[in-house]
């Protein structure tokens, strides 16, 4: 598989809000004796995923996908263990050329990650196209849904993730904090970018827990970027080959925290000016992530 997988949907069945643990019933929450969870996940390119049982039964590895809006599983073998809306056809695309992918919705499911439950969760399902057929042990992605209702800390380095209500949480002074602007289920940044010497290019930046890339520029104009003949596969994504310009960020300026020399790809789009850094950048650093307090955090590691 090439250097990074990539899932950014277009559908978004919505359920849940900023709450406080049990108090919704449907959505996901904490059992009321258990303040916050704890437990290793695994990474493969970097990336984050996470042991997944579904209605007591079905047991999959979903990676972590800031860009996912909802839970989603792929391949043929899940279609005959679920019961699908019939009428609810759900269509949707991510980067690279191609068509759009269909799948089909089941409603209602019981979701349990470690102490983490879920209740009436919708499950989209995707069997004309395995974006992770590669790897036999990962079924698919789960995002917003579960972002929404926790502050989720990223430790890469000892591989632990930390789930506690989001609501109630509060940032260590040892974070660097980052200000979120939550839109279409992204979480965004205002950044500036440096490819070169110069002011730099201001956009919004998308923290991507489901690119195993540095930095993605997505661009309508190549000609504010270093220009180069030599454009190759940066990557790809649920759509197929991302094509663009492989280049080196002198330096990117989230809010005010500062992070420099990033491997960068630049790709042409007509209707998308944004940025994206994946794994590749956030492995180094302990991330925290509040969706309902419009907050990041960024602490780097240190020698013990």
């Amino acid at each position: 598989m090439k250097s990074f997988l990539r899932v950014s949907f277009l559908f978004f069945i919505g359920l849940n809000t900023c709450a406080h643990g049990a108090e919704s019933k449907a959505g996901f929450f904490l059992p009321e004796n258990v303040s916050e969870v704890t437990f290793k996940f695994q990474s493969i390119r970097n990336l984050i995923v996470l042991p997944v049982i579904i209605n007591d039964s079905i047991k999959v590895n979903l990676i972590l996908d800031t860009g996912c809006r909802n839970l989603v599983l792929f391949g043929k073998k899940f279609q005959k263990l679920f019961k699908t809306e019939p009428d609810k056809k759900i269509q949707f695309s991510g980067l690279g050329i191609g068509d759009a992918i269909h799948g089909k919705l089941a409603l209602n499911n019981k979701v349990s990650i470690h102490a983490v439950l879920g209740e009436k969760i919708p499950v989209v399902l995707v069997s004309e196209k395995n974006l992770f057929s590669a790897y036999s042990d990962i079924h698919g992605v789960i995002g917003y849904d579960i972002f929404i209702k926790f502050e989720i800390e990223l430790d890469h380095m000892r591989q632990l993730i930390t789930f506690r209500p989001a609501a109630t949480a509060t940032l260590s002074s040892d974070y660097e904090k980052i200000p979120l602007r939550i839109e279409d289920a992204r979480p965004l940044i205002q950044s500036r970018i440096f490819l070169t010497e110069g002011d730099g290019q201001s956009c919004d930046l998308m923290l991507d827990t489901g690119s195993s890339l540095g930095l993605l520029v997505k661009t309508s104009d190549l000609k504010k970027f270093p220009r180069s003949i030599h454009q190759k596969i940066l990557g790809k994504g649920l759509n197929g080959d991302v094509i663009g310009i492989e280049t080196t960020a002198e330096r990117l300026m989230l809010d005010t925290f500062e992070i420099y020399a990033i491997p960068a790809g630049v790709t042409y789009s007509s209707w998308h000016n944004y940025a994206s850094v994946g794994m590749d950048v956030m492995k180094n650093y302990t991330v925290v992530l509040n969706y309902c307090k419009a907050y990041a955090g960024f602490k780097k590691y240190t020698a013990r």
